[in-house]
């Protein structure tokens, strides 16, 4: 007998808990509390309570609007960002329905006998996380990576301009400095191997011709060399 009287409990128990459960199912995690809205607003107001146990971020909702007689007239959908505590209400704005024809709902007050509309609120979603839009910003390739898989030729970029330090303005600028510096030296060098080349031939002293090319220049002492020719009398070196 007893444990009879203890089944039955047992199964009450349970039968009362599966109740509870699904009554708690059947709560939406955000509910609207109350909707203001006077014939001359801009704007309605919500009052969102927050069901759930942890913070609300974000939601999405659809609001229907009805007439008096809870006919469907319109629907609109909307994505707000709002903070609600667990068990708080919080309000936020959201635009007017009709307000040009100048539409009240129906638990405002209007004396000027204007037309009246009732809504129904449906909660779409809440807290969507926005790692969606991170992701794709991740996905962007970096102008680093880009430079450095060109065969190598790149490693990094100039902090100024952006552009690989090998093609940056400073860089070329020496590098041309570098190339005209060099040509000058060998065409000094060239002139005075030249000197002592002409002076060889035709029989003068090549150190006393290197010496006056120092004093003057190297293409005067040419022109002059070629202008005097071969000394006759000198013995051949």
């Amino acid at each position: 007998m007893k444990s009879k009287r203890f089944i039955l409990v047992f199964l009450s128990l349970l039968f009362f808990a599966s109740l509870f459960a699904e009554s708690s199912k059947s709560v939406p995690a955000v509910t609207m509390v109350s909707y203001e809205q006077a014939w001359l607003d801009h704007k309605g107001t919500l009052a969102l309570r927050n069901n759930l146990s942890e913070d609300i971020h974000n939601i999405v909702f659809q609001i229907i609007y009805m007439d008096i007689s809870g006919n469907a007239l319109d629907y609109e959908e909307f994505s707000k960002d709002v903070d609600i505590a667990p068990g708080m209400t919080r309000k936020i704005d959201i635009p007017a329905y009709e307000h040009g024809r100048h539409y009240h709902y129906y638990k405002t007050k209007d004396e000027f006998d204007n037309p009246a509309f009732k809504i129904k609120f449906k909660l779409k979603s809440y807290n969507e996380n926005k790692v969606a839009n991170a992701s794709m910003a991740n996905d962007v390739p970096d102008v680093d990576d880009d430079i450095s898989g060109m065969d190598g030729t790149f490693s990094d970029l100039d902090e100024d301009n952006g552009l690989p330090k090998i093609l940056s303005p400073d860089t070329g600028l020496i590098v041309l400095m570098l190339f005209i510096v060099f040509f000058v030296i060998a065409l000094s060098v060239g002139l005075y191997v030249l000197v002592a080349v002409m002076a060889q031939r035709r029989n003068r002293s090549v150190v006393a011709w290197i010496l006056i090319s120092l004093i003057a220049t190297p293409l005067l002492s040419i022109i002059i060399l070629l202008f005097i020719g071969n000394d006759n009398n000198a013995e051949p070196l």
